[in-house]
């Protein structure tokens, strides 16, 4: 049930749906419909037809024409394809725009992920907190724009992919990058993301690999828009 906040109501009803899909709530190859989207989200039809084309146009769902809205499939491509696009950018904005980001950010950042009790809800949190740094520090808003779109994915298949001792080894990874930033070695900071983000990969890949049972959607060229 969506609550009032005092934003508009269908940008209230889209940050409530998105928040559910990216969490995994709803999870991925769900089919969905607008009458339970609206008993579900306590809303009429005209902002949940925004909330879905949204979040149709963000990647994450498929209107099915006389079929339903579909939350798109965990599929091999969709994953090179987003870790294409942060392999590229991240490592590049780390080299380019870290300087601009204070020493007391970083070294907030290093304390928090050496705890050892912090929850896993708060840990995704850290971590989308942290990736989010370098963006913003860019002020460049079309990198903010994609980046939006690409740590809502990011997100998804984290908490899908998720196992004790990645979880672990991500925290050590983060503290590697911090280390470097607070250093201002910025091509080993970079190196760090990079790497970082090849071991993300290949995590979420295992999953894909190990739990999907639908073997003939995994190696589609393009599992979500097969079935459009």
């Amino acid at each position: 049930m969506v609550q009032d906040t005092g934003k508009n109501l269908k940008q209230v009803v889209y940050e409530e749906l998105k928040r559910r899909i990216v969490n995994c709530e709803i999870l991925p190859g769900s089919m969905l419909t607008e009458e339970a989207l609206c008993e579900a989200l306590s809303a009429s039809r005209t902002p949940v037809r925004d909330a879905v084309s949204r979040l149709e146009q963000e990647n994450l769902v498929s209107i099915l024409p006389k079929k339903g809205i579909r939350v798109h499939r965990v599929s091999l491509n969709n994953v090179e394809e987003l870790y294409a696009t942060r392999l590229v950018l991240e490592p590049y904005m780390v080299e380019s725009f870290g300087s601009r980001i204070s020493d007391e950010t970083y070294s907030r950042f290093l304390r928090e992920f050496r705890r050892t009790d912090c929850t896993r809800e708060e840990l995704y949190a850290l971590d989308n907190d942290f990736h989010m740094i370098f963006p913003q520090a860019s002020s460049n808003r079309y990198i903010l724009t994609y980046y939006d779109i690409m740590s809502a994915q990011t997100m998804r298949y984290r908490i899908l992919s998720d196992q004790d001792r990645r979880t672990e080894i991500s925290q050590g990874e983060h503290c590697e990058i911090c280390i470097n930033c607070l250093k201002a070695n910025w091509k080993k900071a970079a190196e760090a993301m990079r790497a970082h983000l090849e071991n993300s990969k290949m995590a979420i890949i295992n999953y894909v690999l190990q739990f999907n049972r639908d073997t003939h959607n995994i190696f589609r060229e393009n599992a979500d828009s097969a079935a459009s």
